[in-house]
Formats: C-alpha cells, structure tokens, sequence
C-alpha cells in the first residue's frame, strides 16, 4: 500500500483543537505558577521500556516544561500485583494519588461516595474538542449505577470480536461475515461440511467460554443489563439470561467447537487458527501481532475481523460491545490548583494528538473519533478494530466486572463451561444465582 494519510470513513470527524499552545495538547492559560511546589503523583500501569511508555513520558516531560512549579512523582508499575499492591495501601491509608485506575466498575460506587473519584463531566463538558472526541459508549462505560456523572477517562481500548479466515469462508462458500445470528449458524454448518472447526474455542482456558458467554449477553440484553446483574436489578435465573446461556449450548450442540472442547486449552485453539484448521477465533487485540506474522500464522494474510453478529429480534443491541478498555481517574478530593493541573495532564495524555502518536507508533488505541491513522505504519486488523470501536453505543467487558462479588469470575466462567459437559443453561443459572444468594 503507498504510504499515505487517510482518515478512517468510517470514524466521525471532529474540529481540530482550538486553543492549544502546545506541540502535543492541552490548553494554554490558567495554571500560572504558584508560590511553593504542587506535586502530582502518578499511579498508572505505564512502566517499563514499551514505546508505549516512551510516549506517555513524552507528554510528562512536555507538561513539566510548561509548568516547572509541578512536582511529578510517578509511581507507575507495569506489574499488576505491583499494582494492585500500592492502589490496596494508598486506598486503606486514604492517601490517593492524583491519577490512577481502578478495573471494571463493580465497587466504584462505594469509593465515589468515599470521595476518591472525581466527576468527569464538567471537564468534558467544559472542553468539547477533547471531551467530544472520546467514543459514546467508552464513556457510557464509567457511568456507574446510582450515580450521576463519568468516573474515568479511557486511555486504552479496543474490540473484543471474532478473528476469520477469508480463505476457509469463501472455500465454504460464504462471501461475507455474517451479520445476524441466523446467518452465523448458517455459516457454522457450511464450515463443518468442509471438516474445518468453525469456532476455535478451548473451554479448559475457562475465559474463552466466558468471553463468548459477554458476546452473547451484550447483543441479547445490552451492557447496561451486565450492571443490572451486577446492582441485583435482575437475577441469572431470570428468563432472558437464562436464555444468553441457552445461545451458547446451541452453539456447542451445533458441533461449533472442536471436539473435547471443555479439556483444550487455548494455546491449541489458537494455533489451529493460525494454521488454518478453524475458521474463527474469538479474542481481543493483544493477538493482532500474532496473526500479522507469517512466521507465527501461515494464514497470515488471510485473517479478518468481524464484529460478533447480533440478533434480529434485537437489533438495538448490534453495537453494543465487548471491548478491553482503561481509564484514567483523578483523585476526587483534590482541589483548586491541584485539580486544574491534574486534569490538564489527564488531557494531554488523552487527547487527539497523543492518541495518533499510540495508534500510529504501537496500535494502542484510545477510544476517540476524530483520530487519523497512517496505514503505512499499522496493522489493517488493527485499523478494522479503530473503524469497529467507533461505533460502539456500549462497552462492556466481562459481565462479572460489575458484580461486587469477588468470586463471580470463577463461578460464572466455571458454569458456562458445565454446558459442555452435560449441564444445562438452567442448571448454570441457578448455580451462579446460588453463588450470590448464598454470599448475600
């Protein structure tokens, strides 16, 4: 392809920036210097030696040379035990940082009302060139239930769907991916007839079954069900997640799994993809790199990505997503100039400029609409995941991230898979229901 700048079609544009005074971003003005050191402590999951890190001590070193009276202490680690070590210290000790990120929003409500987390809204509503600029439903993401307001800004994202070889599909005849859920099992039947696997899926890596399990829900119900199940709204056994679960059995009883499926891990699965002995894989973009290397993957240059199909009864629900996704959060209880000059930093590193600079230089995507890619320095799967993301009217990522529950992601994974070794969907229901019935 000749090298060129092309903005994605498929992406909604947005005004260029208005104001800025910086080579990167983030607006000029309003944060003088003031007499003694304001310190701004990080806590992020940026560190190591990743281009990704180099960028994001780029726009550091930018914000300090245009605020020499800020002290940075950034006490990021890449670790996630690491991690989730000082974030456990920091919160029983009450000393937040500034920036930080807490996973999935299940038990966000109690550290809102603590006063650890700030409202985003103003900020976004107060900049609509950055805070316009963001996808409808990353945002929707960290909007958490029984509160007003945005409780995060993502700073990564990116699409969970199904990964296919165009080669198997047309060998089988089928000319494009399917779009519904008829035309999905239509396409798993003329697959078989060709002795390919359609699905490559190994249960014994219990979050395959799992990840398919979220496909399913979010087009049948919607992320904003997922909270529901989370704030107790709605119940496992209730008729319509039962019937999530029952989609998956008919998958599993339509031969769209290898056989052995509950005992075949992933790295099985993935590597019959790769050689071209199954047709699908259901994954994020950490793969991406794999499938572009012919080295790795002999069918390299017959893989594509497709968003998972959705319903015809359900077609309110065809963009709503399973995506991997990040947030930057501030500390709710600062104020005044520490908060004007946290928030400038969390813009900065989020805004238009630096998301080109991560999409284009590392396929990290930021959930924004109005970035333009350079196809000559990334990969078409990860161009088809920026096009796909853009129109997602929810996020969502594992329905247990919003079960305050901690022992949710083991149940509901482990039940799902019982469906391929007898149980059926009622059976699994009613023991994840039983799971938070006998907690509560």
């Amino acid at each position: 392809m000749k090298a060129r700048m092309k903005k994605l079609t498929a992406l909604a544009l947005a005004a260029a920036l208005a104001g800025t005074a910086l080579a990167g971003c983030g607006k000029e003005g309003g944060s003088g210097k003031d007499d003694g050191k304001i310190t701004i402590r990080l806590l992020t999951r940026m560190s190591g030696t990743s281009h990704q890190v180099d960028i994001y001590n780029d726009v550091i070193d930018e914000f300090k040379e245009k605020h020499p009276e800020v002290e940075i202490v950034d006490d990021s680690q890449g670790d996630e035990a690491a991690y989730n070590n000082i974030l456990k210290t920091d919160m029983s000790s009450g000393t937040m940082a500034n920036v930080f990120r807490i996973q999935g929003v299940a038990n966000l409500g109690k550290y809102i009302d603590e006063g650890y987390i700030a409202d985003m809204t103003p900020f976004l509503e107060a900049d609509p060139e950055w805070g316009g600029g963001f996808t409808e439903g990353a945002l929707n993401y960290y909007k958490v239930p029984g509160k007003d307001g945005i409780y995060g800004i993502p700073c990564e994202a990116g699409l969970i769907g199904i990964y296919y070889n165009e080669r198997i599909f047309a060998e089988c005849g089928i000319k494009t991916f399917p779009e519904t859920w008829t035309e999905f099992q239509e396409a798993i039947e003329k697959i078989k007839e060709k002795d390919y696997t359609p699905i490559a899926l190994g249960a014994k890596s219990t979050y395959m079954a799992g990840h398919l399990h979220d496909l399913i829900f979010y087009r049948w119900m919607g992320t904003e069900a997922a909270k529901q199940l989370g704030n107790r709204e709605l119940k496992w056994t209730d008729e319509d997640v039962v019937q999530t679960l029952q989609f998956e059995k008919d998958l599993y009883e339509l031969g769209a799994f290898p056989e052995g499926t509950a005992g075949i891990n992933e790295d099985i699965v993935k590597t019959d993809f790769q050689n071209g002995k199954a047709a699908m894989l259901i994954t994020g973009p950490w793969n991406i790199t794999n499938f572009n290397d012919p080295e790795v993957c002999p069918e390299a240059e017959n893989i594509r990505l497709a968003k998972f199909p959705y319903f015809e009864e359900k077609p309110e629900y065809k963009n709503e997503d399973m995506q991997v996704t990040s947030p930057y959060m501030i500390n709710g209880k600062l104020d005044e100039k520490e908060l004007e000059l946290t928030v400038e930093l969390v813009k900065m590193l989020t805004c238009k400029e630096t998301a080109e600079r991560f999409a284009n230089e590392t396929s990290q995507l930021i959930p924004r609409t109005d970035l333009d890619i350079d196809e000559s320095m990334v990969d078409p799967l990860f161009t088809r995941n920026v096009e796909l993301c853009a129109d997602s009217t929810g996020v969502a990522v594992d329905i247990f991230d919003f079960d305050p529950l901690a022992s949710m992601q083991d149940r509901t994974r482990n039940s799902i898979v019982s469906m391929f070794t007898g149980s059926t969907a009622e059976d699994a229901a009613a023991e994840i229901q039983a799971e938070i019935d006998n907690a509560e």
